[in-house]
């Protein structure tokens, strides 16, 4: 058996035919044999992805690629920010395309929620396999040995294995005569910091998550790349499936908190898991991240950062919310209108382009229920304008408060008036001497507005003054951080929340609900009813 040393030697200055010898395997080989081979080709032919020491989790990683390739796991690899799995995932992708010799995946496919950075790993990979091209040939179709910077989304060896982008959601089949479907898959990011904020987005990720799994081939597996900031969205689903292998890798452990002698918040002790980092870089990330449990701990169960008691939220997803009693089309009803009750309802507003949504919420204010509520991220505000009118219309033409100060603020305020509905919030204004200057239609969110009707939503929802029978706004609530409620550079132009502040503005609306009287006694009513709060 050769020495190590003449293996390394092979490696970095063998012919192109001992490399190949050396490189190749088939899958009657080890996993340990797989992964050596592994290591002196991507150490070897690409160094620059090693300019440090290996994390002692990286050779755990590969083992688990290889049981997915093999088709013996599906396995989920949830690592902290920096932990450089998408660098270990795009060497493996390289690896096995060439050195497999029996080429026993034929379709690789790569699937992210943003198409460019599943493009961006395809072209990478195709780069990586040029760069090579003196020890293993052309092996392009049609492409011949011209390296292409550009995207790359798409390319098919002459061996006939096939490596594609994708979103996940697109259709499943390659086009080899439309004989495969992918027989290997990698998720890579399909989850961030903005997607969970919204639950239209997360369920639709996760319909097309299920799809890409769905139309897999016979006999397939995947492989999916995260960080964890979340137990309430995709990539706790995914673990959760019985069919899934999940490995957790924090950046550190034997991690101790305080502060300095200036009583900022700091690490007091910590141990890296990856000798790349010093103490030094820990506590930088500590101190700069805004998730750190969630990006760099893979705890996203304890941050100190969130605006809502998570107890409570917890309590009411468990006891509180419920299936909606019955639905038509995106609308969801807990109950039907009842004469002696008031109403009132809230919306948020988007361009329905398949990004953020257009949502309502309805509220029962006698029994501070959610009744009613509707997500869509494909409809037109002008139609959802027609859509609420309706609802409203359904609970006694309650008062309706839309969001109003941008664009699709301005189209709904537009259709409603068109509309004529009865019962539309205005915002007085008026001068210093209390003269109405003007009634402006619609809710303004503005920052003072957007302080005020968070703050008096948490309150309430603390004081269990409100129950929220649909699990999707508590589980907004639960992403909703102290830094959304203080950013205003981006704040909830990028993270919208889009039940969670339909909901807040419906509940501004307990002060304009059934007359004056109901108005007076809302917080008597209510009092003594905390069906909501613990204990």
């Amino acid at each position: 058996m050769e020495s190590k040393e003449y293996l390394k030697q092979i490696a970095v200055s063998g012919t192109p035919a001992e490399k190949l010898a050396l490189f190749s395997f088939t899958l009657e080989d080890s996993n340990a044999v797989i992964l050596k081979k592994f290591k002196y080709f991507s150490r070897t032919c690409y160094t620059r992805y090693f300019t440090a020491p290996g994390a002692p989790y990286h050779d755990d990683i590969v083992l688990d690629y290889i049981d997915s390739y093999r088709g013996d796991a599906n396995v989920l690899e949830a690592a902290h920010r920096d932990a450089a799995k998408t660098a270990l995932v795009k060497l493996f992708i390289t690896f096995v395309i060439l050195n497999d010799t029996t080429h026993y995946r034929k379709y690789i496919k790569v699937l992210s929620k943003e198409l460019a950075n599943a493009v961006q790993i395809v072209t990478d990979v195709y780069n990586m396999m040029i760069e090579v091209i003196p020890i293993y040939g052309d092996l392009f179709v049609d492409e011949g040995k011209i390296k292409r910077e550009e995207r790359q989304g798409s390319f098919t060896t002459r061996y006939q294995v096939k490596v594609k982008s994708g979103t996940i959601g697109q259709d499943q089949r390659g086009n080899l005569q439309d004989a495969y479907r992918p027989d290997w898959q990698i998720f890579e990011d399909i989850e961030d910091s903005t997607s969970i904020t919204s639950q239209v987005k997360t369920e639709a990720i996760k319909k097309r998550a299920q799809e890409a799994i769905d139309g897999r081939a016979n006999g397939s597996s995947y492989v999916v790349n995260c960080n964890y900031i979340s137990e309430d969205a995709n990539i706790q689903w995914l673990m959760d499936k019985k069919s899934v292998r999940t490995r957790i890798m924090p950046i550190a452990t034997s991690i101790s908190y305080g502060r300095d002698a200036e009583g900022v918040e700091c690490l007091t002790e910590a141990v890296a898991l990856w000798s790349r980092f010093s103490f030094e870089d820990l506590q930088e990330r500590y101190q700069d991240s805004l998730d750190w449990f969630g990006e760099f701990m893979c705890d996203p169960s304890r941050s100190l950062n969130k605006f809502y008691d998570t107890e409570l939220i917890n309590f009411q997803l468990e006891n509180v919310a419920k299936p909606p009693t019955h639905k038509a089309g995106n609308i969801w009803y807990w109950g039907t209108y009842q004469s002696d009750q008031w109403y009132g309802m809230g919306s948020d507003h988007a361009m329905g382009i398949g990004k953020d949504a257009n949502t309502a919420t309805m509220f029962n204010f006698k029994t501070g229920e959610v009744v009613a509520t509707h997500a869509d991220n494909m409809l037109a505000p002008d139609l959802a304008a027609h859509e609420y009118a309706r609802l409203g219309s359904e609970f006694g033409n309650c008062i309706w408060a839309w969001e109003s100060n941008n664009e699709c603020g301005g189209t709904v305020t537009t259709t409603v008036k068109d509309l004529h509905y009865p019962s539309m919030y205005q915002k007085e204004i008026k001068d210093n001497v209390g003269n109405v200057l003007t009634k402006k239609l619609g809710w303004e969110t503005n920052s003072k507005t957007r302080t005020t009707m968070l703050m008096d939503f948490r309150r309430d929802f603390n004081n269990g003054l409100i129950k929220i029978l649909d699990e999707r706004i508590l589980k907004e609530m639960k992403a909703f951080s102290n830094n959304d409620l203080v950013d205003t550079t981006v704040g909830l132009a990028t993270r919208h929340f889009d039940l969670m502040i339909s909901a807040c503005i419906a509940w501004q609306m307990k002060d304009q609900a059934g007359g004056t009287n109901k108005v007076n006694n809302f917080y008597a009513n209510l009092s003594g009813k905390k069906g909501g709060a613990r204990g």
